[in-house]
């Protein structure tokens, strides 16, 4: 705490420093300007009833100045700062200076008889040349320190994208900070009329289509993108362009377009979410909010990735009220303080383990959901190998459970969260998620007044125990990133993203709808390792361990014998003809009872 008070103590003495040598030095500057005044207005010879007014007038002059610039804040302007405001104040400051030396010139006039001491040409010049004054010494000590800055260089080269109104202000909160170190290089814009012009004393150096060339030749070692209104797939794709020549990249977000001003602290880093996200697909909100606004949700699973997100979206459709259901008490609180900031009142907390029959029969009969949606599973594959039993309790009969207490107490609809994993599963979490999408064809059938629908698609950027935390924890402790196979890839898409589509699928559900999320291209995962290696700026190896087992090369969202077809929203389709079979009450019961008994394994799962 000491060293924090000496350090700011530092500061404000440095800063008085600086305020007296300014008032000495503008002190010194009218003198002189004065002094030239008369010899301009009189052409090097004041006449003798004037010239006894001369040393009078220096120290009236010396006083108003200094005291009106300190009123315009003159001595309170950050040098650093130095711009179009400086120069306002400074005209400010002139202005009322010279209004009061006319007054009391005039005042001095009366009082000898109309003999005026001081002519009017000479505070009019004396004015114009007080300006040269006090802004001329606030350029000089402002370039003073761009000029001292600049020959402290360690080497940080860096290149501004974007010559816009972003672009410029960053420039200047940059060359403000001389202490930041780095070296700007120019700007890279793709405007023609900007080509070869020169901002801010900072050329622009060609388009975006010549950035490799730029940062090769230029030595550059810092990017900053500052297109914050600009398409973003045009920005992803410069990102991405970026990603490949290792150097560091940071972003600016399109918040600082909506706020209307720029800085430093804006500035985040490129991750990998930027690099693999897509636009986000327009939805139909008015159709999702009639299904939710004024309607009681429950969430379970709602701490999770998409749970969470589930939450946070359903909050901004008016539900009369959101339960969240979940099994992490220390997330389960996080997540309801923060959905508490949007709206007091509306969401409740409840610790559930979906495989508690009797608490999931309380709650669900006290609060009687109009929409559910069912989140909650095991999705760890190589654990749910090695715990069948885990895997069978909590992704079959936990989800039996809630399904059929959602048809129970008479819920409009329910949505299944599922994964390409169940198509063709070759391991026990896939296989336990298609026995799911099983049951939700095997309670349509029970409950036929309740919606039931299941939604299928891959993975989620920055989910937990995805590739993506697994390769940030290996990173922040410069270990190997450990990919399974050369070749696997893996389809993504972002949080948001994924719960968007999801509420809209489950609004134009229909009974037993079976959607399939469209996740563009497949991502090969190495290629996913060398961008994240890249952004982080951390030189690792990439060690390839072989596939696990039940691990396939590549997922699929569906099966070849799958009739898929569009729907009326983009990027969500929907399987016409399942290559799935309702799950009967028989095998419900083996497997519960063998459950209980603790006698599956993973073979006895995956021939199901």
């Amino acid at each position: 705490m000491n060293n924090i008070l000496n350090w700011l103590a530092t500061i404000e003495s440095t800063r008085r420093r600086w305020q007296v040598l300014l008032a000495v030095l503008d002190g010194a500057g009218i003198v002189l300007a004065t002094i030239l005044t008369y010899y301009a207005r009189f052409e090097g010879v004041v006449p003798h009833e004037y010239a006894r007014f001369i040393a009078p007038m220096i120290l009236l002059s010396c006083a108003v100045y200094v005291l009106l610039s300190w009123t315009f804040g003159l001595y309170r302007v950050v040098l650093r700062y130095v711009g179009i405001d400086t120069l306002v104040r400074c005209v400010g400051a002139v202005l009322c200076s010279s209004a009061v030396l006319v007054v009391a010139d005039i005042i001095a006039s009366l009082m000898r008889g109309g003999l005026r001491p001081v002519p009017f040409g000479v505070v009019l010049i004396q004015g114009v040349l007080a300006l040269l004054v006090l802004g001329g010494i606030r350029i000089t000590v402002r370039a003073g320190q761009h000029v001292r800055s600049s020959v402290r260089h360690h080497g940080e080269r860096l290149v501004i994208v974007g010559a816009g109104s972003a672009g410029t202000l960053l420039l200047r909160e940059l060359q403000m900070r001389p202490e930041l170190q780095v070296d700007i290089a120019g700007f890279v814009d793709d405007n023609p009329r900007l080509r070869h012009a020169i901002i801010g004393g900072i050329p622009v150096l060609g388009p975006t289509s010549e950035l490799e060339d730029i940062i090769a030749t230029q030595k550059i070692n810092q990017v900053f993108v500052a297109l914050p209104s600009a398409d973003e797939a045009y920005v992803r794709a410069l990102l991405n362009r970026v990603a490949s020549l290792g150097v560091t990249t940071r972003i600016m977000p399109k918040i600082v377009v909506e706020r209307g001003k720029v800085s430093l602290s804006d500035m985040r880093q490129v991750n990998v979410e930027d690099l693999l996200g897509r636009d986000l697909t327009p939805i139909d909100t008015l159709t999702i909010e009639e299904t939710i606004a004024g309607k009681v949700v429950a969430v379970t699973g709602a701490a999770g990735s998409i749970g969470s997100e589930l939450c946070r979206q359903i909050m901004h459709l008016h539900p009369q009220k959101l339960l969240l259901f979940e099994i992490d008490e220390s997330r389960l609180y996080e997540l309801w303080f923060e959905l508490e900031s949007i709206q007091p009142g509306i969401a409740s907390m409840h610790l559930l383990d979906i495989r508690d029959e009797n608490k999931a029969n309380r709650l669900f009969h006290e609060f009687r959901p109009d929409v559910v949606l069912h989140a909650a599973a095991y999705k760890h594959v190589p654990l749910m190998e090695l715990e069948p039993n885990e895997a069978v309790r909590t992704n079959v009969l936990g989800t039996e459970r809630i399904m059929r207490l959602a048809g129970e107490c008479g819920a409009q609809r329910f949505v299944l969260i599922s994964t390409d994993k169940a198509v063709a599963p070759l391991n026990v979490m896939g296989k336990t998620k298609q026995l799911s999408e099983r049951l939700m064809l095997t309670m349509q059938a029970r409950f036929p007044d309740t919606i039931f629908v299941a939604v299928r698609f891959g993975n989620v950027l920055g989910s937990r125990g995805s590739v993506v935390p697994i390769f940030e924890e290996k990173l922040m402790r410069s270990e190997p990133l450990t990919v399974t196979h050369e070749d696997v890839t893996r389809y993504f898409m972002v949080i948001p993203e994924a719960a968007r589509l999801v509420l809209q699928a489950q609004a134009i559900g229909q009974p037993g709808d079976l959607f399939v999320l469209e996740m563009g291209e497949p991502v090969k995962i190495v290629d996913l390792a060398r961008k994240m290696i890249t952004l982080s700026g951390i030189p690792t190896d990439i060690v390839f361990t072989g596939l696990r087992p039940g691990e396939k090369l590549h997922e699929s969202l569906y099966n070849e014998t799958e009739e898929v077809v569009e729907t009326s929203c983009p990027k969500i389709n929907r399987v016409v003809h399942p290559d799935l079979v309702p799950l009967t009450s028989e095998i419900i019961n083996r497997l519960a009872a063998d459950v209980d008994a603790s006698t599956l394994s993973a073979s006895e799962v995956m021939s199901i």
